[in-house]
């Protein structure tokens, strides 16, 4: 949404970043990501994906975006004073807890907000999946921690219904979520990435991260016979806020941070000048018998991989220390959420947050 409203040298440092050709080529992925997250009305996982726009009064959405906003992102922008803080606070925060199906709440402080505030772009993410563990299977064990510390939390088994693989240096257990009765062509999974060694996981996330096409890649995977299958439950809340801007710079998109910007001016007019001031993203997910429930939220102011030959007789999948996960639409391979779960205990919140501060 920021992007559409960008030119210059802004807009296509943007482009490079979501790895798109123009502004046309970055609309219709919009679009097919979109149609792949529709509600399902079949009996499949609940899906849903808002977007979420806040204007302040002095200012007028141009009709361009205005024509995207209501046709392609369905936003119903809403006109505020941001001056009075409070009120806008509630109306985002109602928002974010409506879209997120009550799952996200307080994503945004008064002190988020400046007095130059001149928009506020949200979208959220709601997906709710069910699976058949079997409840009274589930046992507790021992996770170990990355510090070496050991943890008792319970684990689930008792589903046949996975795929499982064997790579260079971790294993790939994929659980499917149950499809509607129409099946409408879509496929929903869990995929769970567990390092080989206890302490594996940061040589994981280096593999992760060298190759972008990592979750969006196809996996060899197959029916197996394992001598056990465990992973734990688990939930957590993680807010993010000054990381996603610095992590973004890092990744070379430096443009529309900088109060030198004089770029994004498609949006709103007077033209400004405008800069993207924060991004605030708000994420949770509970993994248990029943399935997986998750949400994010995110706040913005202005190739077939081969599997190893060699495989174990019987080989284990015991999620008992750090891994990885992602859930996402297997026909599209359009990826919905990924995470890394650290520490599974059913009370643990695994958040960072930030404090406002002048360059946030």
């Amino acid at each position: 949404m920021t992007a559409v409203g960008a030119r210059g040298d802004t807009l296509d440092q943007m482009l490079r970043f979501l790895d798109v050709r123009d502004i046309n080529d970055l609309n219709s992925k919009f679009l097919n990501m979109a149609t792949v997250i529709e509600s399902n009305s079949n009996g499949g996982p609940d899906l849903s994906f808002l977007n979420g726009m806040w204007v302040a009064h002095t200012h007028e959405i141009r009709d361009s975006f205005k024509h995207l906003a209501t046709t392609l992102y369905k936003i119903e922008p809403k006109i505020v004073d941001f001056k009075l803080k409070q009120a806008v606070v509630k109306d985002v925060n109602t928002w974010a807890e409506s879209a997120s199906k009550g799952l996200i709440k307080d994503i945004l402080k008064p002190n988020n907000i400046r007095d130059t505030t001149k928009v506020l772009l949200a979208n959220a993410l709601y997906f709710k999946g069910t699976w058949n563990f079997d409840e009274e299977r589930t046992i507790d064990k021992d996770f170990y921690l990355l510090n070496g510390d050991k943890i008792s939390v319970p684990f689930m088994t008792g589903c046949d219904n996975f795929t499982y693989g064997s790579f260079e240096g971790y294993q790939v257990a994929k659980i499917p979520y149950e499809i509607g009765k129409n099946g409408d062509n879509k496929d929903f999974s869990m995929s769970i990435f567990l390092p080989n060694e206890k302490d594996g996981l940061p040589s994981l996330l280096e593999k992760v991260n060298s190759d972008p096409k990592f979750f969006t890649r196809k996996f060899n995977l197959w029916s197996a016979s394992l001598d056990a299958f465990y992973i734990p439950k688990f939930k957590f809340t993680y807010t993010a806020m000054k990381q996603v801007v610095r992590t973004m710079k890092e990744m070379g998109l430096t443009l529309p941070f900088s109060k030198e910007c004089r770029e994004i001016t498609e949006i709103v007019k007077p033209d400004g000048p405008f800069f993207v001031n924060g991004i605030i993203q708000k994420a949770f997910i509970e993994v248990n018998e029943k399935g997986t429930e998750a949400a994010a939220v995110t706040v913005l102011s202005d190739d077939d991989m081969g599997c190893s030959m060699y495989e174990a007789p019987r080989p284990r999948f015991v999620a008992d220390h750090p891994f990885l996960f992602m859930v996402r639409e297997e026909v599209s391979r359009l990826v919905l959420f990924t995470g890394a779960v650290l520490n599974p205990s059913n009370d643990h919140s695994d958040a960072i947050s930030s404090s406002d501060s002048d360059d946030n």
